[in-house]
């Protein structure tokens, strides 16, 4: 007979065939309950809040520590995604978020299997996207005894995560998981963690004992506006400037205000450029769209810059001159007051959900003229830039076109030419990031992942899988480099196991970023960062039953990507480019505000 408190007996009994209630409560427990009660494991109610939110994919990687959850995904029309690694986990349910808006969820073994999801937790945490992470325990009666796998996620994530909680009781386990998506899907957006003890999990227990609370609301049930008063303040404001900006950010994706933020784009007349799952929101092909590559001649000198659901960050100087200009007059609206003043001197704080805010700021543009004198030659001169720099970015590629070994300018040339207008683009290639961002347009919110503020390498296929899960029937492109591929490739066996048609374009340097000669701090002091030349990856993955390509010469990519495009399951287009290229806009802001 088991006894309740030793857990890991328990855990022992189960993997011998006993059931988690007989295992953790006794033979004989559930003959004490009333045959009129409901009675479930902690496995069940994790499953059913999961149900209630809707959730349709479980991103995970079995351990005995997490067995009940996984037990009861199909009672509850859960599909289990497993996957290759724990990291690769939390970028599946990162690609799911950003890609669909609403959480993505996954879930890990105690210990090791936490801790190999840190750094996908950590990204998603730092790029602000809604992941609800459940990770199993050891046993809370082994604390300090070095319990098999023990450790403590709760303090492990606590920094980059909105709510970690280590569930103490049985009678709280749906109440704590129901805090993990409040927390996560409300602004700003983030990462919960809920690490449940086996003793707790695997126990059997009356259903109406759960603890009740923590309702979880839709988001158009928390939307608030800003003060009125507010609002007549930054139109007029953005009506007295002369060249007025609109910065928008992950704001606008989350509370999917890309409609009304093209509304008062037009309304007004007023350049945005948008970055994050905000870039897209006003396509930009628009001619009031500034695009990353060549926004400083805007962000520099705007005189009126309202950011709207916009963190800086260091990659643009934390708001500071020369990326943005210090004398401009900043409105900011943002869901979370806290960030409202936090880089930029706001005079204008409209706190609010970015959807309704737009709605409020339209309704009280109308009453205005917007033909501000001077405005021609604010707009004239984005439509001069933009011109200028798309013909440098042309001509740059033509003189490079025919170079062996192939010139990244190419490939994201002709992938860009290639692909549908609606495919989704993940990122994970530094050197390939820089060419991409000068091609590629983008057309509507969450249609580029990157890698966020964390900047790991390794997270493309995981959020390829999530992306090509929220978006079916459309395609998903990954930019890998080799460095990357080498961190989370063999998760391309899962996309290709659940027949996910994700193409994979591997830009294959030999090398964890270009030459020395592009990295002179270096040159000389220490040994090269090489990897061994010449690998086939694609016929690696042709042995996964993956499709592949493999391409040396310049002419051979196009046709090359287009068999990929067209073979209806998961492809590899292994591309040998030119080591010695690196990208001359990339790095500048590696060391942030530090001084040396």
């Amino acid at each position: 007979m088991t006894e309740p408190g030793n857990s890991s007996e328990a855990l022992s009994g189960v993997v011998m065939g006993k059931t988690a209630s007989a295992a953790l409560a006794g033979e004989g427990a559930a003959e004490s309950v009333p045959s009129t009660a409901v009675k479930i494991d902690g496995g069940a109610l994790v499953a059913r809040v999961l149900q209630s939110q809707g959730v349709k994919y479980l991103f995970a990687v079995n351990g005995g520590h997490t067995w009940p959850i996984l037990a009861a995904l199909r009672d509850y029309g859960i599909k289990l995604i497993h996957m290759r690694h724990e990291q690769s986990c939390a970028y599946a349910a990162d690609g799911w978020a950003r890609t669909t808006g609403t959480p993505g969820i996954c879930s890990v073994t105690a210990g090791c299997g936490l801790t190999n999801a840190v750094t996908g937790l950590c990204a998603a945490g730092l790029a602000g996207s809604a992941v609800v992470c459940i990770a199993g325990q050891h046993p809370t009666t082994e604390d300090g005894l070095g319990s098999f796998q023990e450790a403590y996620g709760s303090e492990v994530c606590r920094s980059f995560s909105k709510l970690t909680k280590r569930v103490l009781d049985w009678s709280t386990i749906e109440v704590d998981l129901r805090q993990a998506f409040r927390a996560a899907t409300s602004p700003p957006q983030g990462v919960a963690l809920v690490e449940i003890p086996t003793n707790i999990l695997y126990r059997g227990g009356l259903e109406s004992d759960q603890r009740r609370g923590a309702k979880i609301y839709a988001p158009d049930e928390l939307r608030s506006g800003a003060d009125p008063r507010s609002i007549e303040q930054a139109i007029e404001i953005l009506l007295a400037a002369k060249r007025p900006l609109i910065a928008a950010g992950d704001g606008i994706f989350w509370s999917g205000a890309a409609a009304e933020l093209r509304e008062f784009v037009e309304l007004t007349k007023i350049p945005v450029y948008a970055r994050r799952t905000g870039q897209g929101a006003v396509a930009e092909d628009h001619p009031l769209a500034i695009r990353g590559p060549w926004k400083k001649p805007f962000t520099g000198r705007a005189d009126a810059i309202l950011a709207i659901g916009f963190r800086f960050w260091s990659g643009e100087k934390f708001g500071e001159a020369p990326t943005w200009n210090e004398s401009a007059h900043y409105i900011q609206a943002d869901a979370t007051p806290t960030r409202i003043g936090l880089h930029v001197p706001a005079e204008v704080a409209l706190v609010g959900d970015a959807k309704l805010v737009l709605r409020q700021l339209s309704d009280a543009a109308r009453a205005n003229d917007w033909k501000r004198q001077g405005q021609s030659d604010w707009l004239q001169e984005v439509a001069d830039v933009r011109t200028n720099f798309d013909r440098v970015v042309v001509e740059h590629e033509r003189k490079h076109h025919d170079d062996t070994p192939i010139h990244p300018a190419r490939v994201a040339r002709e992938l860009c030419e290639v692909i549908d207008p609606d495919a989704t683009i993940v990122i994970d290639s530094f050197t390939m990031s820089g060419w991409i961002s000068q091609w590629f347009h983008a057309r509507f919110p969450g249609q580029i992942l990157d890698a966020g503020p964390l900047a790991p390498v390794g997270h493309g296929v995981g959020i390829a899988i999530g992306a090509q899960l929220a978006r079916p029937g459309k395609q998903v492109v990954l930019i890998i480099g080799d460095g990357g591929l080498g961190v989370s490739g063999f998760d391309l066996e899962t996309a290709r196991r659940y027949e996910l048609p994700i193409v994979a374009v591997l830009w294959n340097n030999s090398s964890w970023g270009p030459s020395f000669d592009e990295m002179p701090f270096l040159k000389g002091r220490t040994d090269p960062f090489e990897i061994l030349p010449n690998q086939r990856y694609d016929r690696m993955f042709e042995l996964m039953d993956c499709h592949g390509e493999h391409v040396e010469r310049p002419e051979e990519f196009r046709p090359a990507l287009e068999r990929a495009l067209r073979a209806g399951k998961t492809a590899l287009v292994n591309v040998v480019g030119d080591r010695t290229i690196g990208h001359p806009s990339l790095g500048g802001n590696l060391l942030g505000s530090t001084r040396v």
